[in-house]
């Protein structure tokens, strides 16, 4: 199988992969594919693939420390109502985007 990286839509698909192994993740509470979403996410952004807009989901979460891939928990005064990430990570996530902020650890 060949694999043109240069595709159009090439690093859509790769966080939409990254995204379906953060689901199976989740849904067999598995932690060795959350750390291998930070593996795989270092490797990726080593070779130049630059980040989608994921509402945070693919940083750790400053609040709940949620590892990358995985969905935020409730915290003491930290809700998170019906969102799935808390606000901070969002928040963190648009400055690693727009080059504001640097990408935290793990990713770093």
């Amino acid at each position: 199988m060949r694999i043109d990286v240069d595709e159009p839509d090439a690093r859509e698909r790769f966080w939409e992969g990254m995204r379906d192994v953060a689901h199976a993740a989740a849904r067999y509470q598995d932690q060795a594919l959350y750390q291998a979403i930070v593996k795989i996410g270092r490797a990726a952004l080593a070779q130049g693939i630059e980040l989608v807009s994921s509402g945070g989901l693919f940083l750790q979460c400053p609040v709940c420390d949620a590892l990358p891939g995985q969905r935020c928990i409730n915290m003491a005064g930290h809700p998170l109502h019906e969102q799935t990430c808390h606000p901070e990570r969002v928040e963190l996530a648009a400055k690693a985007l727009s080059g504001a902020a640097p990408l935290p650890p793990p990713l770093h």
